[in-house]
C-alpha cells in the first residue's frame, strides 16, 4: 500500500524510517503548509543544517526534492525560496488533480468492494471534528487523507505516481481553500455526499460531486490569492 508523502501527526514511526533529507523535506513542507514559510521566502541552508545538526548536503538534497515536487524554486543570487504560483498555474494544478481523481473514480467503480466505504468513515469523522472546532489546519490534513484514499483505492501505480507529483503544492493550496468555518462545514458535507454516492453505486453522481468539490476549492483559493 503506498504511503501518503505528506507528513501528518501520528506518523512518527514512519518518519523514523525515512532518510534525513526526506525528514528535512517533510519539516519544510509542514512549515509551508502551516504558513510559517511564506511564498517567496528564502530557505536558508545554514539554519536548516544547524536545526538538524547536520551538514548542508542533506539540506540541499531535501531542497532538491521539494524543487522537483514544485514547492521550492531556485532564484539567482537568492538560492532556494518557497515557490509562489500564478493564477494559470493554480488552475492547471486543479485541472490535473480533477482529471486524475476522475480516472481514479472510474477504476474504483470497476472494482468497488463494499468494505471500502468503512475506510472513509474515520477520515470523515476527523474532518467533521476539525470543522466543528474551526481548525482549518487540521481539517486540511484530513481533507488530503480523503483524496489520497481515493487514489489508493484506484489500484493504479501509474495514477498514483502522477497524482503524487501534484501533492505538495496542492496540500499547501488546500489550506487556503478552507479558511472559514462555513468553508469547513460545506467541504465536509461535500465529502460525505461523495462517499454516500459510492455506497449507492452511483459513481456518475460521485464523479459529479467530486468535480464540484474540487471546483469549489479552486474558487476559494483564487479568491484568497488573486
Amino acid at each position: 500500500m503506498p504511503e501518503s508523502p505528506f507528513p501528518f501527526p501520528g506518523r512518527e514511526q514512519e518518519d523514523f524510517k525515512k532518510s534525513l533529507p526526506m525528514r528535512i523535506a517533510d519539516y519544510i513542507v509542514v512549515q509551508i503548509f502551516q504558513g510559517q514559510y511564506k511564498p517567496g521566502e528564502r530557505l536558508k541552508e545554514e539554519e536548516l543544517a544547524a536545526m538538524f545538526e547536520t551538514s548542508r548536503a542533506p539540506v540541499r538534497e531535501a531542497l532538491y526534492l521539494l524543487q522537483i515536487n514544485g514547492l521550492v524554486e531556485r532564484l539567482p543570487r537568492r538560492g532556494a525560496v518557497v515557490r509562489s504560483y500564478a493564477e494559470k498555474e493554480v488552475r492547471d494544478l486543479y485541472e490535473v488533480r480533477l482529471a486524475l481523481e476522475n480516472l481514479a473514480m472510474d477504476r474504483i467503480a470497476e472494482r468497488w468492494q463494499e468494505e471500502w466505504e468503512a475506510e472513509f468513515h474515520p477520515i470523515l469523522e476527523r474532518m467533521a471534528q476539525a470543522a466543528e472546532a474551526g481548525d482549518a489546519k487540521t481539517y486540511a490534513r484530513h481533507n488530503a487523507d480523503f483524496h489520497w484514499l481515493l487514489m489508493r483505492l484506484a489500484g493504479s501505480d501509474i495514477l498514483w505516481n502522477l497524482y503524487r507529483q501534484t501533492t505538495y503544492p496542492l496540500n499547501t493550496l488546500t489550506r487556503l481553500s478552507t479558511r472559514t468555518q462555513e468553508d469547513l462545514f460545506r467541504s465536509t458535507g461535500e465529502h460525505r455526499a461523495i462517499v454516500e454516492a459510492m455506497r449507492e453505486h452511483n459513481f456518475r453522481e460521485a464523479k459529479a460531486l467530486l468535480s464540484q468539490n474540487v471546483q469549489h476549492g479552486l474558487e476559494r483559493v483564487l479568491r484568497v490569492r488573486f
